[in-house]
């Protein structure tokens, strides 16, 4: 996972054991409820389908990046932390992972032709210190959306890390394996900054990794 870069944890993580690695290369069977599947993934691959309905008045809030970053925000200030800014750049490379997703019918950080997160970071230029990934499908509620990630600890790790300072979300319809769907795709990142002790240079890339 790190490319031969060093990978920096956050407490209560570790990096990726060859098992957890192997398993992220694994076609991961998807939990569908019954007519409109909804599942979310984070960079374990763990799956999970929501299980309630949403809250009369939050379900009418309709599924879109702009959205999903006021709630993320307000959920980020109300914990005491810096809201994130909206990155172009990660907004695109969300967007090539999201459509990456539909053309290859897969649902996972690491594509079957061994795309990372990070490649599709990387592909747009963005120079980052930390980076990390949240997937969902077949939501159509940005409240319901962002209340199933805060109720996964994982997921939750990514959205209130005051390691990220800039994040990317796309929501993309298409077809996923024959039927509709909708791919949403979260890329937070902190940038790269140069520093007079880096001598001009950037430091190394590092990654981080939910255990």
């Amino acid at each position: 996972m790190t490319s031969g870069q060093e990978m920096a944890c956050l407490p209560g993580r570790q990096a990726l054991s060859p098992l957890e690695d192997a398993l992220l290369h694994e076609n991961s069977s998807l939990a569908y409820k019954p007519q409109v599947g909804r599942v979310i993934a984070v960079l374990t691959v763990l799956l999970f389908a929501a299980m309630y309905a949403p809250v009369a008045q939050t379900a009418e809030i309709a599924l879109d990046s702009a959205s999903l970053l006021e709630i993320l925000n307000q959920d980020r200030i109300k914990y005491g932390l810096a809201p994130l800014e909206s990155s172009t750049s990660l907004e695109q490379a969300a967007l090539a992972k999201a459509q990456d997703i539909l053309s290859g019918g897969y649902f996972a950080h690491i594509s079957p032709a061994g795309r990372e997160p990070w490649d599709f970071i990387k592909a747009v230029g963005f120079k980052y210190s930390f980076a990390g990934e949240n997937l969902a499908i077949n939501y159509t509620s940005s409240f319901e959306l962002h209340n199933d990630f805060m109720a996964s600890e994982h997921h939750r790790e990514n959205l209130l890390s005051p390691l990220f300072s800039t994040v990317g979300i796309a929501v993309v319809e298409g077809s996923f394996q024959g039927k509709s769907a909708v791919i949403t795709v979260q890329m937070f990142a902190r940038p790269q900054r140069l520093s007079a002790s880096d001598g001009g240079q950037a430091s190394p890339l590092q990654q981080v990794a939910a255990k």
